[in-house]
C-alpha cells in the first residue's frame, strides 16, 4: 500500500486536538511505541533508503499489539515523503519480542532502537498522529492517499504557516537537532 506523509513542526498539540475533536475525529490510539530497526549485515536496505522496522504500540491501559513493516522508498514529492508500505500487524505483547527473534535467527541484525510516545487520530480521509520524543518538540504527522489531500488537510487545521517537512525522523534529527542521536531515545 503506497503511503504519504508529511510532518508539521511548531505545533500546539492541544489546540490542534481540540480542532479534530470538534470536527468530530476518533482517537485511535495512545501510548509508547517501542521501536527496532533492522537490516542486514551489509547495510543494503539503508542503502536503498528503505526501512525494515518492527514496532510495539503500548496502549495506555488496553495492553500492546505489534507490526512489523517493510517500507520501499518512493521519493519525495511536493514536500511529502511517498514509500511502498508491506505491513503485518499481531496481537499480544509477546509477538514484539517474537518478531525481533525471527529477524536475528534470519541474520538480521537490530541497526536501531528508540521509543516514543504516540496519540492518533483518524478523520475521514486523513490519519493525524502526534509524535513525542525525548529531548525534542512534539510534532504533528499527516497521512492519507495523496499529496492534494495532505495539502487539504494542512488548509484545514490552519497549519499553512508552520515548518513542513517530509523528513524521517532520523534525517529531522540530523538537520534540526544534531546532538540528539535516534539510537538509544527513550524515555
Amino acid at each position: 500500500m503506497q503511503e504519504i506523509e508529511r510532518k508539521i513542526l511548531g505545533i500546539d498539540k492541544d489546540a490542534l486536538v481540540a480542532k479534530l475533536l470538534k470536527l468530530g475525529a476518533q482517537k485511535k490510539f495512545s501510548g509508547l511505541v517501542r521501536t527496532k530497526y533492522f537490516d542486514h549485515k551489509d547495510g543494503r536496505i539503508k542503502k536503498r533508503n528503505d526501512l525494515l522496522r518492527v514496532r510495539e504500540f503500548i496502549e495506555d491501559g488496553k495492553g500492546a499489539y505489534s507490526e512489523i513493516v517493510y517500507k520501499t522508498f518512493k521519493g519525495f514529492e511536493k514536500g511529502c515523503k511517498v514509500v511502498d508500505e508491506t505491513e503485518l500487524k499481531l496481537p499480544g505483547a509477546e509477538s514484539f519480542a517474537t518478531i525481533c527473534l525471527l529477524l536475528e535467527k534470519l541474520d538480521f541484525e537490530q541497526v536501531k532502537y528508540f521509543e516514543k510516545k504516540r496519540e492518533i487520530y483518524v478523520y475521514e480521509k486523513w490519519k493525524f498522529e502526534f509524535d513525542e520524543y525525548p529531548k525534542i518538540p512534539e510534532f504533528l504527522e499527516i497521512e492519507a492517499q495523496s499529496i492534494g489531500d495532505i495539502d487539504e488537510a494542512v488548509k484545514l487545521l490552519g497549519l499553512e504557516e508552520y515548518e513542513q517537512t517530509a523528513d524521517a525522523i532520523s534525517r529531522l534529527l540530523k538537520r534540526k537537532y544534531p546532538k540528539v542521536e535516534l539510537d538509544g531515545l527513550v524515555f
